[in-house]
Formats: C-alpha cells, structure tokens, sequence
C-alpha cells in the first residue's frame, strides 16, 4: 500500500506541476510598442506562431533556442515579462531609407542599399525612387546598380530626409541631377554629393508650405548654407495671370473717349 500511496503522491505531483505549467502559465496580455511600421496585431501574428508558444514557459524556450520570429523591416523585438501572464514586446524598427516600383513590385531598400523586401503594398513615407538603373537585386543583398556612387548619393539623401522628417513622396534622378517631390512642391536639388544643407534648410519650410497648402517650384541647384529659399507658388503665378486678364478685359470694355 505505501508504493501506491507515493505513485498516486507522484502523480499528483505531477499534475499539479502540469496544470501550473499549462494553465498557470498562459499568456493573457501582450503589450508592443517602438514600431511605426507594423500594427500591434502584425507584431502579435509574427511571434506567437510556434505551437503552445501562448505559454511562457515553452514562449521562453523558443525564444532561447531558437529565437523570435521577426517580420522583414524589424531589427530585432526586445522581451520582457511584467508577470506570470503579460509579456512586452519593444521593437526596433529596420530603416527604410525608399523603395524602387519595380514590374507592380516595391522594392524596400535599408540605408546600405540593401534589400528588405518585395511587396504590392506602398507603404506611407516611404519615398519612391525612378530614373535609377540597376542590374539586379536580391532579398537580403545590396542593389547592383550601374553607377554606385550616384546611389551613394541618393543612399545619403533617403537617410536626411528620414534624419530631418522631410515629408518626400519621390525622388527622381536624370543625367545625375536630382528633383525631390513633397507634397505638391517640387524641389530641384540638381548635382551633388550632399545635400545636408539643402534638407536641414527644407525640414521648416516644406512643413510651413504644406500647412499652407502651397503649390510650386524651388530651385536649390545652386544653394548655399545661409541662402533664402524662394518658392515660386503656382497660386502667386495664378494670380497674376487672372489679374492681367482682367486688365485686359477692363481695357477692352472702355468706350474710346
């Protein structure tokens, strides 16, 4: 009778351990922050995809031995537990310095020119860049394009405008020269290695102009530290092509004298 009494002993031992383990352990809250890429449901799908991995116990397991489950433009997703049932996850986002349109493609590029990921999705404040010609790419591996260091440059330019905020729906580049295109203004960069001036003096006033709602050109080709930045407004153009046509339609309705 005492072997029973200690296998039954064991057994509920063994249980209770279980029932802790699988019920004590579950995993109810989960809160994500640090991403601007990605939704909290996104982040949530992504790391809670290995079986029981709603359990702290085998979620700690496989995040030793075999690491978190990560979405492409994700540097790396920071673990802490505030208790037996809530989990935070803090996520360095990759940074995406643009993306090429490539045959109904994006292709998202980092700071280094290498590739993150191909997809349908355009995704917001991620400038498009066109007149670049590469040979081909690979997940995972830089750009092969045929002028490395016109891509440098515009390398240089997608990490000022992410540095400075600079709202950039595209960047263009013909026979070397440079447009910016933000909102609805047009920024002619032309040729150049840096343009570190240039963006650090557009960070205020794209932002001034498009709370404004303004439209036009601004020529930067041959700007310099400490120059004004001149907006030719299509409303100003605008304004002045209605004001002489009224001139013109006053002087033609005066009786002659």
């Amino acid at each position: 009778m005492r072997w029973l009494k200690k296998f039954l002993f064991i057994i509920a031992i063994i249980l209770g351990v279980a029932c802790f383990i699988f019920f004590g352990l579950k995993i109810d809250t989960v809160k994500v922050e640090g991403t601007e890429i990605y939704s909290e449901e996104e982040i949530k799908n992504s790391v809670f995809t290995r079986k029981y991995s709603d359990n702290l116990l085998f979620f700690s397991l496989y995040n030793r031995f075999f690491g978190i489950n990560k979405l492409p433009f994700v540097e790396d997703i920071e673990v802490s537990c505030e208790n037996l049932h809530t989990v935070k996850l803090h996520v360095y986002d990759k940074t995406i310095s643009g993306c090429i349109n490539y045959m109904g493609q994006y292709i998202y590029f980092d700071r280094d020119g290498v590739v993150l990921q191909s997809m349908q999705e355009k995704k917001e404040g991620v400038p498009v860049v066109t007149g670049i010609n590469f040979v081909a790419f690979a997940v995972g591996e830089a750009f092969d394009v045929k002028d490395n260091s016109l891509f440098a440059t515009i390398m240089n330019l997608s990490q000022l405008i992410s540095h400075y905020q600079i709202p950039a729906k595209r960047i263009h580049v013909s026979d070397g020269d440079v447009v910016l295109y933000s909102g609805n203004i047009d920024i002619m960069l032309g040729k150049k290695e840096m343009y570190d001036d240039e963006m650090s003096a557009l960070s205020s006033v794209l932002k001034t102009a498009t709370e404004k709602g303004l439209k036009g050109t601004i020529d930067m080709k041959n700007f310099q530290e400490g120059d004004r930045i001149i907006l030719n407004s299509e409303k100003k153009s605008k304004k002045k092509k209605n004001n002489k046509k009224e001139k013109t339609k006053e002087e033609s309705t005066k009786e002659p004298q």
